[in-house]
């Protein structure tokens, strides 16, 4: 989907970061996770500043948010994903 890609807790997450959107997909062994249920807030840290954001499912492959976002190369966003029925999972992603 052309995003930043990480693994963590057996998963690939897959961060798609837009001024207007951010999409984080979510698969399990390259298929969609359940995402049912599931929630996620990330962190956007862009030197000194510090933003939240929630996302909730869109479709049956990733959770999003629609907004105003500062994003760009250099920031570094740190989410905490909770998938139903599972232990909540911390990724860590670097845009460039």
């Amino acid at each position: 989907n052309g995003g930043v890609v990480a693994e963590a807790s057996d998963l690939d997450f897959e961060l798609v970061a837009k001024p207007e959107q951010i999409a984080l997909y979510v698969r399990d062994h390259g298929k969609p996770a359940a995402l049912a249920g599931a929630s996620a807030k990330l962190t956007l840290l862009n030197g000194s500043e510090k933003s939240e954001v929630s996302l909730s499912p869109a479709g049956a492959e990733r959770l999003e948010a629609k907004g105003a976002f500062k994003v760009g190369a250099g920031t570094k966003v740190v989410a905490l994903v909770q998938l139903a029925g599972k232990k909540p999972v911390n990724v860590r992603f670097a845009l460039k």
